[in-house]
């Protein structure tokens, strides 16, 4: 069981963190979303902040006895890890190699590690207005597979969108599975089915996925990210339809836009394009039906979207 002030904790972060590729251990990962729980949005610079062994063992229900005998080593660890922010500029790759922490102390007997956040970190945990991802600690600790905290982020990170889509060879990347699971139905079924199973069972949001391909081949995964207390809808039989189905008209937008795309979009500026297009389309077809309303309300947005970049 989580301590009542671990499960309501936020960990916000920036989005470029977390798209990073961010090789922790599951109690790396634990530690430091401790760690970020802690800051203040209005800190300035970073400090040194107490992370209590017994707190960490009952927020992710963990032995104890073990994660005192491993704290030395837990701070060598910790102290030798980097994030890696892969971006474009100019249409050029840039690489950005970032050390993780600062300092890292732990004193035998006083049951807490103390650590310090390297002051690189600055731009991506402290002063965030926008462009971050929010979320509750007692919603993340519990995961006990570093893949399923990792896809949590980014499903978080697009939560306000409800969709997430990412190339195969990006999630590999973010996950550090460039060279394991040579086939996509391997990655699939151990690593993107489990995190489903397991972030529908312990967070506050689930997942369905379609799968792009191109030939035979797995290029993209499009994740529709759904509320858990949200019911899965059911799929309208072919048989069973009297009319044209209707059309996602945001979901089918994003699903054309590449992440960077879509990383430069907020939900207002999206709800505005939407709400323009659906006008533009009632005045082009008010008589006709709701699905060709829906198709037309598309293309506006494509067409207002294009025209504004």
């Amino acid at each position: 069981m989580e301590e009542a002030g671990t499960k309501g904790q936020m960990i916000v972060k920036a989005n470029r963190l977390v798209q990073a590729k961010v090789p922790l251990s599951r109690i790396e990962h634990r530690i430091v979303a401790l760690l970020i729980s802690q800051l203040d949005k209005e800190d300035e610079e970073f400090g040194f902040q107490k992370i209590h062994i017994k707190n960490l063992k009952d927020a992710a229900d963990l032995a104890a006895k073990n994660l005192y005998e491993r704290a030395e080593e837990i701070c060598g660890r910790l102290l030798e890890k980097k994030l890696e922010i892969k971006t474009k500029e100019d249409g050029k790759r840039v690489y950005d190699g970032i050390s993780l922490m600062n300092r890292c102390k732990y004193k035998e007997g006083q049951g807490y590690i103390e650590a310090k956040f390297n002051e690189e970190m600055e731009p991506y945990l402290l002063q965030l207005k926008r462009r971050f991802t929010m979320y509750k600690a007692g919603h993340f600790l519990p995961l006990r597979s570093t893949h399923s905290m990792r896809i949590f982020e980014l499903l978080k990170m697009r939560e306000g969108i409800s969709i997430l889509r990412i190339t195969v060879d990006e999630l590999r990347d973010i996950l550090g599975l460039q060279d394991s699971y040579e086939y996509f139905s391997h990655l699939d079924h151990h690593v993107i089915k489990k995190a489903q199973k397991e972030i529908r069972e312990k967070t506050d949001i689930y997942f369905t996925y379609d799968v792009e391909r191109e030939a035979r081949t797995a290029k993209r995964i499009k994740f529709f990210i759904h509320q858990a207390d949200e019911e899965r809808p059911e799929k309208t039989k072919m048989e069973d339809r009297t009319e044209a189905p209707n059309i996602d008209v945001m979901d089918v937008f994003l699903s054309d836009l590449t992440q960077e795309q879509i990383d430069a979009l907020n939900q207002e500026h999206l709800d505005e394009l939407h709400q323009r297009a659906a006008r533009q389309a009632e005045k082009e077809v008010p008589n006709r039906s709701k699905s060709v309303k829906q198709s037309v309300t598309l293309q506006r947005m494509k067409t207002l979207w294009e025209s504004a970049q």
